[in-house]
């Protein structure tokens, strides 16, 4: 029998691309997505810490799935993103019935987890490491950019799709918990981002939107004293056929060069 599928997503426009990747994610392993939280099997809430409002909303909603859960153990409650690196075990002791906890830099693991919590009963916890843990190697390692194939069926509307080029934040703004919560400024390679533009307009899309914390910050080292910046990655896409429009968000000043 098809398992079923829901999945929120509070927050920011990269929430939105990580919960589309992890549908698709799932949907290879044949689940069908749905729209209400009570006909699931498996149950996402792909979160935000960035408000107070945010994470009030989500304990919300666990709060009203606790008696659902209790009555059918055997379906499963996951936590993504930012809240559940930031919050970890406040989590489980606020929701205990929460199956998963999963940082947004463990998102490849889901289906893994899945598995282990339908096997073993036990929740099972998924995340990266301290920014003061170890060194920026390893923490750069334990957060992995997520970016498997596309869910163009995700999208708001088939003509419009976000591209991640990087991951994390080195900021340290005073009022910000994002470089805690998602690691260091870590860029994808160039050519990766560009096959994705392809691909996207090969599946009909008009306007990518490329996204990270702060954009304007990539830059990719190619190992022969080459450097790629936003303006090269923008040269780079920008006559792909079939893409009109590119878009990015968002900037930090001092990153905005004259290049």
């Amino acid at each position: 029998m098809t398992k079923k599928l829901y999945i929120e997503t509070v927050g920011c426009q990269m929430n939105v691309l990580d919960s589309e990747l992890v549908v698709g994610s799932l949907r290879r392993q044949g689940y069908e997505l749905v729209h209400e939280p009570t006909t699931a099997d498996v149950i996402l809430f792909n979160t935000c810490s960035v408000r107070q409002h945010a994470e009030d909303k989500i304990y919300s909603a666990l709060g009203r799935l606790r008696g659902h859960m209790q009555r059918h153990p055997s379906k499963v409650l996951g936590v993504l993103g930012c809240m559940a690196q930031k919050d970890q075990q406040l989590i489980r002791r606020r929701a205990p019935h929460v199956d998963i906890v999963c940082g947004t830099g463990q998102l490849a693991r889901l289906p893994e987890l899945i598995a282990e919590v339908e096997r073993t009963g036990k929740p099972q916890m998924a995340l990266s490491l301290d920014r003061k843990e170890a060194s920026r190697q390893e923490i750069e390692q334990s957060f992995e950019s997520y970016d498997p194939l596309r869910d163009p069926s995700m999208r708001p509307t088939r003509f419009q799709a976000y591209v991640r080029i990087m991951i994390g934040c080195d900021k340290f703004c005073t009022y910000c918990i994002v470089p805690s919560v998602l690691g260091p400024e870590q860029s994808r390679h160039p050519e990766h981002i560009a096959g994705e533009v392809r691909q996207l307009a090969d599946e009909g899309c008009k306007e990518i939107t490329l996204l990270g914390q702060t954009v304007n910050s990539y830059k990719y080292e190619l190992g022969d004293g080459r450097r790629v910046r936003l303006s090269d990655l923008l040269s780079r896409i920008h006559d792909t056929a079939g893409i009109e429009r590119v878009k990015f968000i968002t900037n930090f000043p001092k990153d905005m060069t004259d290049d």
